[in-house]
């Protein structure tokens, strides 16, 4: 059996928190953790833990000799009941917890009323920009980070300029 902690590290680095708003007007909450194809054991191992969810395969395009394997939670309920509690008394260590939180607070405006047609155009935009700032690298982060040079190229002098 899987533990709190093997699970919220598991999500870390293998582990999604998306928000798909559809041209059908739904609002889908979705929570899965992707695997390669020898792994699937681990994602039935998840889903003894939550109870909840569905272990799938799944193919790389049209190869169909590349296969990963995915453990995914959409039912809204099991979302709501389950998935935001544990995460949120289980927090997560790394940067994927600012996009959980950004699930959780969309979770939250659309609780019971997925049809983006019953938000309110705040509301509605208050989950567009949190939706948008999700699963991608930070601002914070992105200023901090520079392309690393290939020594072939070239290389930086003491003062930050290519020589």
């Amino acid at each position: 059996m899987l533990t709190a902690d093997y699970i919220v590290g598991l999500t870390d680095g293998e582990g999604c928190f998306l928000v798909q708003i559809r041209t059908d007007y739904r609002i889908v909450l979705r929570y899965f953790i992707t695997q390669r194809f020898d792994n699937k054991e681990l994602l039935d191992k998840v889903f003894e833990f939550f109870k909840i969810g569905y272990v799938y395969r799944k193919f790389q395009g049209n190869d169909k000799k590349k296969m990963t394997f995915v453990y995914e939670v959409t039912k809204q309920d099991d979302i709501q009941n389950v998935i935001i509690p544990f995460f949120k008394e289980y927090p997560l260590e790394g940067v994927k917890q600012k996009s959980f939180e950004r699930f959780a607070r969309i979770a939250e405006i659309v609780k019971n009323r997925q049809d983006t047609r019953k938000l309110t155009k705040e509301e509605l935009e208050e989950v567009w920009q949190l939706k948008l700032t999700m699963n991608t690298l930070h601002n914070e982060l992105r200023k901090n980070i520079s392309a690393r040079l290939v020594p072939e190229i070239g290389s930086l002098s003491g003062n930050g300029k290519l020589t």
